[in-house]
This record gives structure tokens, sequence and C-alpha cells, in this order.
């Protein structure tokens, strides 16, 4: 009896034992995303460094998902002091946890966008079209990738990517007006006008929209039309196109 006594008391002694430490597991783990929190807020709150420490504590006590999370966060408050270099060690740690997290290629992308660094910026971005196709993040990496490309004056790309982004937002006239610059710069005059119209239909007053649809009237030889264009945009504040205005639209 007594032995069978001790083998259950040690039973119930291990059993409370294992208790304690899902206990204490338990409330390490909630203290870990408490930090995590706080490190949210301290970076809306642009407080970067106590930010990074928070992350940091998130990081050392969590094994989960919410260490992945506080490592990309890290990277986001590291790019934000234009620490790019730990920022992307931090992204490339959590990939290392996680390679389909969506989150993180376009924070990551964003970075290297940051660093002028447009090779990766464009494989991330990229990974992200391909990993959530149809969401809001999709439509932020086709918007990034239509600037690259248009900085990088590959603009054939450009016009490819910034259509793909009026999928999402088919009235964003800031948007299709980048698309019509892009055609200008391509020769494709005709093009350009018919984007710089759809924009103008969107905002009337759209002075760049007016002003570059002037120049490539003048283009295509429609001289009165691009008198009317560059003449209102000129009205409008874009003072640049002055001597275009003397040279062609002066009787």
């Amino acid at each position: 009896m007594n032995a069978r006594h001790t083998i259950k008391s040690l039973i119930k002694i291990v059993f409370l034992i294992l208790l304690n430490v899902q206990f204490y597991k338990a409330k390490a783990q909630k203290s870990a995303a408490e930090y995590k929190d706080l490190g949210i807020k301290n970076y809306k709150e642009k407080e970067y460094t106590k930010a990074i420490e928070a992350f940091t504590k998130t990081i050392e006590m969590d094994s989960t998902k919410g260490k992945t999370d506080a490592l990309i966060y890290r990277g986001i408050a590291h790019d934000a002091m234009n620490n790019f270099g730990l920022a992307v060690a931090d992204f490339n740690m959590a990939q290392s946890i996680d390679s389909n997290d969506v989150f993180l290629y376009v924070e990551r992308a964003k970075t290297f966008y940051n660093m002028r660094n447009h090779e990766p910026a464009i494989k991330d971005f990229l990974k992200v079209t391909e990993l959530n196709p149809n969401s809001k993040d999709a439509e932020e990496a086709w918007r990034f990738l239509g600037k690259i490309k248009q900085a990088d004056k590959d603009y054939k790309t450009a016009v490819n990517y910034y259509t793909r982004v009026l999928r999402f937002v088919a009235k964003d006239y800031e948007l299709i007006y980048k698309r019509g610059e892009c055609k200008f710069f391509l020769n494709d005059y005709k093009g350009a006008i018919k984007d710089f119209d759809l924009c103008l239909e969107i905002n009337k007053e759209y002075q760049y929209a007016l002003a570059l649809r002037g120049e490539s009237k003048l283009k295509i030889d429609d001289k009165e039309g691009a008198c009317k264009d560059l003449n209102m945009a000129y009205k409008l504040g874009v003072k640049d196109i002055l001597g275009l205005i003397n040279e062609n639209c002066k009787k």
C-alpha cells in the first residue's frame, strides 16, 4: 500500500509541475504579446528606439508566430531610423521562420526601395503578388513596381504594372496620369492622350495632365487643342510650359 501510495503521490507531483510549467509558459507568452503591443504603440508615437527594445523582448520570449511578427515590426522600426542593414537582417530572420509571410515581403521590399536597391525590391514585390494576388498588398506592390520601373526608365514595363494596379483602383487619376506619362516617353502620343483624357474626366483641373496632353497634341500636330490645354495648365499653375506656349501659341 505504501509503495502504491508513493507512486500516486509522485504522479500527482509531476502533474502539478507540468501544470506550473504550462502556467508560467502561458504567462510568459502573454507578456511577450504585451511587449509587442507596447512596441507597436511606441512605433506609432515615433519612439523608434523604445519600439525596438520592446520588440526585442518579444523576440527573446516568444517562439511562435509572435516572434515572426516582432522581427518584422522591429525591422520596420529600424527602417524608420534609416538602419537599413539591421532592418534587412530582421526581415531575413523572419523569412527563415516563415517564408510565406506576405507582410514580411511587403516591408522588406519597401526597405530595399528606400535603399534604392531596386533589384531585390522588385523580387520581393513580385513575391507579394504571387502569394496574395487579389489583395490590398498586391495593389501596393504593383504600384511600387510601376514607380520603380518608371524611375529606371523601363517605361514599357511600367505601363504594364500601372495597368495592373488600375484593376484595383480604376478611378485613381494620378496613377492614370503616370501611365500616360510613360506612354508619352514611349512616343505613344495617342495612347498618352487617351490616358490624359481619362484622367481629366475624373479631375478636370488636374494641371499636369493638361500640360502633358498639350505637349502630346503638339506631337501629333493638333496645335489648336495643344494650345488650349497648355494655356489652361499654365493658368492652373504649371509655369515651366511658358516657353512652349510662346513658341507655339502666340499669334
